[in-house]
């Protein structure tokens, strides 16, 4: 039976935006604003949180469309690192994406998803393991077995959770708004850890690069496309915030455990909690999805051009997917689900090691400016050298924030780091005997 010769380009831009929105917009727009007005008491904090947080996220975003559209190939990230700083950088990307980035954030959220099935269906703590390999596992088949028809579920949960939440903002919006709060004084440390937790929910923004061989025409269609995904998260996430604040005082913030099933409580009864609880559901679906096919593709990109595990750039000749790239990436998360010792240590490695790495790659964009200014441009990010610079300060700021509160995790990203460069080594000279 014939191999396919590569992944088949059947992604439109309505595709790769839908991935990125269903990555990005998942659990943590319902559990973040409480910790938020936690560290911010006054709505209007939580607010400039928010817009801060994305305008370093939309500098970001300008410097990808760029590369994107300059190196429109499956892979995304390492496809940058790899032409700006060489294979050795390349290949620790994909190595520090399987074991934290990729495989920590998929462990993290396919957990939530089993805490929030239970306002659903009541059962006890001792499946939420098993839940949640169960779900890693059947997204992972999926994929496997259909890139169209993880495509489709990615749109149809799309839709549905952004017609929810549409929903849900249009009804608080008619509620009776309870009393602002402000606060005096706010120290710079809280503020800085609030920015923390709004990079979280906008984590993902990038990975619409990592499908760009699949996509019909991405040298065209990817610099819209990550305009277009990060303005409705943008302006979803305002919304959504706005709403939060209108329905609930600041003190009910900081005291609820499930925000957005308490703000649909209030404007919709009983009822709009569970009708909610669905909703955060599909989202955590539409986010495991979006991270599977990202991971995959990664992983399929490095192992292509002789950079990583052997084996992984299969494409299996009846479903025309990377199968074994799937599998790695599920069988990885579902180790991170079985030994982590703690689901937070698990996500402060992997949005660590996301904006790491996405510093590097902005770097490496003005690296290329400078070493391959042969390359076809076709779309040239807006503000430069300026909105670089301001990205690359905002990021590494955020970076040595979380590594004064939590210096293990990052640790933890510069161990797995340090070891990928002797791996690299390793298999280069095993290529060359």
């Amino acid at each position: 039976m014939p191999e396919f010769a590569g992944l088949k380009p059947r992604l439109s831009s309505y595709d790769a935006v839908s991935m990125v929105i269903g990555i990005v917009v998942g659990a943590g727009i319902f559990v973040t604003p409480q910790e938020l007005a936690r560290l911010l008491p006054s709505s209007k904090a939580m607010m400039l949180a928010w817009l801060v947080s994305g305008a370093l996220v939309f500098c970001g975003a300008l410097a990808f469309a760029e590369l994107s559209a300059m190196l429109p190939a499956t892979g995304g990230l390492y496809i940058y690192l790899r032409e700006a700083f060489g294979p050795a950088v390349a290949f620790s990307s994909g190595w520090v994406h399987l074991f934290a980035l990729f495989s920590g954030a998929t462990a993290f959220v396919a957990f939530g998803f089993a805490r929030y099935l239970k306002a659903i269906a009541p059962f006890t703590s001792d499946f939420d393991t098993t839940i949640t390999i169960a779900l890693i596992a059947g997204i992972g088949l999926l994929n496997a077995r259909s890139t169209r028809a993880a495509v489709i579920l990615q749109n149809l949960a799309n839709a549905a959770k952004l017609v929810a939440l549409a929903g849900l903002v249009a009804l608080a919006f008619f509620a009776t708004p309870v009393a602002s709060s402000s606060a005096a004084d706010i120290p710079a440390t809280s503020f800085g850890a609030a920015l923390a937790s709004c990079f979280f929910c906008y984590e993902g923004w990038s990975y619409a690069g990592f499908v760009a061989g699949e996509m019909k025409n991405a040298k065209r269609d990817l610099p819209r496309v990550f305009a277009i995904s990060f303005l409705i998260v943008v302006a979803l996430y305002l919304m959504v915030n706005l709403a939060y604040v209108r329905v609930l005082s600041i003190g009910e913030l900081q005291s609820s455990t499930q925000v957005g099933a308490d703000v649909a409580g209030r404007v919709m009864g009983p009822l709009g909690a569970k009708l909610l609880s669905f909703v955060i559901l599909l989202a955590i679906i539409g986010s495991l999805n979006g991270l599977t096919l990202s991971a995959s593709r990664l992983y399929y990109a490095q192992s292509r051009d002789g950079v990583f595990l052997p084996g992984l750039d299969r494409i299996d000749p009846h479903w025309g997917t990377p199968v074994l790239a799937i599998a790695a990436h599920v069988a990885v998360s579902c180790l991170m689900v079985i030994f982590a010792s703690s689901l937070g240590f698990v996500l402060t490695v992997a949005i660590f090691a996301a904006w790491l790495y996405y510093a590097i790659a902005v770097a490496g964009l003005v690296r290329l400016r400078r070493t391959r200014p042969e390359l076809e441009r076709p779309y040239r990010m807006w503000g430069y050298p300026f909105t670089p610079a301001l990205f690359l300060i905002g990021t590494l700021g955020f970076l040595s924030s979380i590594f004064i509160q939590s210096p293990k995790p990052a640790l933890a990203v510069f161990v797995i780091l340090g070891i990928s460069f002797p791996i690299h080594a390793f298999i280069g000279k095993s290529k060359s005997a």
